[in-house]
């Protein structure tokens, strides 16, 4: 995933069941909805009977519909539940997403077979010039140097050259608009805001912009992970790399046919909880698994952790 251009991109690893290239897949490794639920009304009722009587009196009903917007008189939780609920009821066709309409039918109908290389060596030096120097004005300075001294040498422009990879590729960033200070991003309950409800920023830059179009001060970047498993797919040798889950899975579950233990501990696959998943059938051969990274970063010496990155 990137981020701005101008700034960086939150170490518990965990796992995602991702479905194979081309399908969808809405389960994961366990079903653990009630980690995230409050406390059992049934286990606490001793503590409520000693509450204050001026406390206010909780709904009755099930547990779960203490995230009902009714019941939240916090702001910031209430936003956190409209957030949460996004994401439960987001679909791949949604608009607000950015997904266009070339990614979504990749997505669903994935290419087969490695990229065509009729690209000639001009055009194959400016993708390793593009992939080597991300930032256009880099680019477009080597560019520069090079038919300084080449003259005949036939180089793209960036918007080309970067179109052309994601044509190979079939992977295309999402782009979102976001806070000029990087304070958030315009999704979900943000979306139709105007200006960035925590410093009061604008979304747009009314110098730039103009009647017809409107032009953000800031964009978020996002490269999708669907279309990247499916183009390591495409390539024999990237495609053997991916397979190593499979093939690990085979070997612990075969090693513990024969005795209750692993004679080496030697790999996070080995870890108690994917065992499991890979004996309950949860994380099947032909599955796909996501390992996310997340840690806070502290800036400033007297301040709490003031960024969170994330692999």
């Amino acid at each position: 995933m990137e981020g701005p251009d101008d700034s960086l991109g939150p170490s518990e690893p965990t796992s995602a069941n991702l479905a194979p290239p081309g399908h969808v897949r809405t389960g994961g490794i366990a079903d653990n909805s009630d980690a995230a639920q409050p406390p059992d009304l049934d286990t606490q009722h001793h503590l409520l009977d000693d509450s204050s009587h001026d406390s206010p009196e909780l709904p009755s009903g099930d547990v779960k519909d203490l995230w009902l917007q009714d019941h939240i008189h916090f702001d910031d939780l209430r936003l956190t539940a409209d957030f949460v609920r996004s994401l439960q009821q987001a679909t791949l066709d949604d608009p607000s997403l950015g997904l266009s309409d070339e990614a979504l039918e990749r997505l669903h109908n994935p290419l087969h077979g490695k990229p065509h290389n009729a690209v000639n060596d001009d055009t194959r030096m400016t993708i390793e010039l593009y992939l080597g120097n991300p930032s256009e004005a880099t680019y477009e300075t080597n560019c520069a140097i090079i038919l300084h001294h080449f003259l005949d040498t036939d180089l793209p422009s960036y918007y080309k050259v970067k179109r052309l990879v994601s044509d190979l590729t079939s992977i295309e960033s999402v782009v979102h608009h976001m806070c000029i200070n990087s304070c958030i991003a315009y999704t979900g309950t943000f979306l139709e805001l105007d200006a960035c409800p925590i410093c009061s920023e604008p979304q747009y830059d009314w110098y730039r912009s103009s009647e017809e179009k409107r032009i953000p001060h800031q964009e978020f970047h996002t490269i999708p992970i669907g279309p990247q498993i499916q183009a390591l797919y495409r390539s024999l040798e990237s495609a053997s790399h991916a397979h190593y889950l499979c093939e690990e899975r085979s070997c612990v579950l075969s090693e513990l046919e024969h005795k209750e233990y692993l004679d080496e501990y030697s790999d996070v696959l080995h870890s108690t909880d994917l065992i499991q998943a890979f004996e309950d059938d949860c994380i099947g051969a032909d599955n796909i698994v996501l390992m996310f990274l997340i840690d806070g970063a502290q800036l400033y010496a007297m301040k709490a952790s003031a960024c969170w990155i994330y692999i």
